[in-house]
């Protein structure tokens, strides 16, 4: 009997060392896989419209936000990301590795007008740029833009300063 309850303790053990390791990678990958299927090109910035309350594209999402995204690949050069940061409301920036782990952020607090962030595999990509550094944690991965929607009023101008944000692989 002892024999069996040890059994059972290492199996659960096992099987929940296995799905905490790699079900953030499976995440990204089915995440990935639903992006190409859907002809979205990577290192390139798409705008998610207002949410709704059907709205489930993005993981618990906020009506009081706009999104935007980016899918990065450092795999053959680096990536050069530019944004417009909004006047008056906050705006962030968020980098996803391959595992869902956010390896750097940037709000408008952290940033003037322009925020300019060099995403890098190695330093033997690094470009001589007036740019913020950030070597990516993997080749690819989930840029994730933000801005807090203080009134619908705010909405075109908010949507405007947004389309001026880029992710291009140079």
């Amino acid at each position: 009997m002892k024999r069996c309850v040890a059994i059972v303790i290492l199996s659960a053990i096992v099987a929940h060392v296995v799905v905490v390791a790699f079900i953030p990678q499976l995440v990204m990958f089915a995440y990935f896989t639903k992006m190409k299927s859907a002809d979205i090109e990577v290192n390139r910035v798409y705008h998610v419209p207002p949410i709704n309350a059907s709205f489930r594209e993005v993981v618990l999402p906020s009506p009081n936000l706009l999104y935007s995204y980016c899918i990065y690949d450092v795999s053959k050069g680096a990536v050069f990301v530019r944004a417009e940061v909004p006047e008056g409301t906050y705006w962030s920036v968020s980098f996803y590795d391959s595992a869902t782990n956010n390896f750097f952020t940037l709000n408008d607090r952290d940033v003037g007008k322009e925020a300019r962030i060099l995403l890098v595999k190695d330093l033997s990509q690094l470009k001589e740029m007036n740019a913020t550094l950030v070597k990516a944690k993997s080749e690819k991965g989930l840029i994730l833009f933000r801005i807090f929607i203080p009134d619908e009023s705010t909405i075109p101008y908010l949507d405007k300063v947004r389309r001026n944000s880029s992710c291009q692989a140079i």
